[in-house]
Order: C-alpha cells, then structure tokens, then sequence
C-alpha cells in the first residue's frame, strides 16, 4: 500500500512540474430545446398556425386601414361616405377572420375549441354590427346629419366587440400543447 501511494505522489509531482500543456478549447454544451417543431403534433401545429394567421391578419389589416392619409371631411355627405367606408372595413375584415376561423379543422384540445368559438363570435357580432350600420348610413340621404351618430356608436361597438382578441396566444396558455405548436407556428410569429 506505501508502494502504491509513493508512486502515485511520484507521479503527480511529476506531472506538475512537467511544462505546461497546450490548453484545450473550451467546451460549449448545448442543451437541446425540449419540444421542437418536429416533436409538435403536426394536426396541432397546423390548427395553431391557421388559428393564428386569422387572429393576426384581423390585426394587421385592421392597422393598414386604419393608416393616416384621409382627409377631413367637408361636409356631412363626405363625412357619411367616411364613415360608411370604416364600416365597410370593419365589416370585411371581421368577416375574413370569422371564415378563416371556421375554416379551421377540428381543434385538438378542448380549449383550443372553445377559444376559437369565442374569438369567431367576438368577429361576428363586429361584422354585423359594422354591416348592418354601414346599410343604415347609405339608406340615409347625403348631408342626413343624424344619420351619424348611430354609424360613429357602431364603429366603437364593433371595436369594443372585438376587445380581447389581439393575442391568439394568451387564451391558449393553460395548454403546454398548444403553447408548444405556438412557439413553433410560423402565423404565430409576429
């Protein structure tokens, strides 16, 4: 035993005073994410994509519109033709986003499902308001002061109608599953 640990001090003598070694690179470990796209239900991560882009496109399209450029109006007929055109907006792009909604296949949770019907009735309850007021606005003669202030209500409405729907994601959040698909669907990127 005296032999053995006599040679091992021998030896770690030895190699402390030999000349120093070239230091090795540093070595970076990586850890791998825990879920990627490829580890993603590729149903759920097709719904979450398609939920997504609708959710998304209402936003987007809704912030080109309403881009400054118009000019004031000069007089109520201008202004009535103002207001019929946002409605007219409004009305569209909610409606694109309720048909890509019910477009979408079977949700994959029973969450996913709920949110989507929410979020498609948030959308249609914004279009037919916005419809149903740009219909009464161009049934009104050019220069019908009156006619306006029910149009300016139903804009505020339909955007009131739609509150809560900017973040396709947050609702979604209590799902690890869907929150995965999220993280890796492209239309859910912004």
């Amino acid at each position: 035993m005296k032999i053995v640990t006599g040679l091992l001090g021998a030896c770690l003598l030895l190699t402390a005073c030999s000349q120093p070694r070239p230091s090795a690179p540093p070595t970076v470990t990586v850890t791998a994410p825990l879920t990627t796209a490829s580890a993603v239900d590729p149903a759920t991560l097709a719904w979450m994509d398609g939920f997504c882009a609708a959710v998304h496109g209402y936003r987007t399209r809704t912030n080109e519109e309403a881009a400054p450029g118009t000019s004031v109006p000069k007089s109520v007929a201008e202004a009535q033709k103002g207001l019929s055109e946002q409605l007219g907006g409004i009305a569209d792009r909610a409606g694109e986003a309720v048909d890509r909604l019910a477009a979408l296949p079977p949700a994959p949770v029973p969450l996913a499902e709920t949110v989507r019907k929410a979020f498609a009735g948030k959308y249609a309850t914004a279009r037919d308001r916005a419809r149903d007021a740009k219909t009464a606005l161009d049934r009104a003669q050019p220069g019908d002061v009156a006619s306006q202030d029910p149009a300016m209500k139903a804009v505020q409405q339909a955007q009131q109608d739609v509150d809560g729907t900017y973040d396709p994601v947050e609702p979604l959040a209590k799902s690890p599953e869907l929150l995965t698909a999220a993280a890796s669907a492209p239309g859910c990127k912004i």
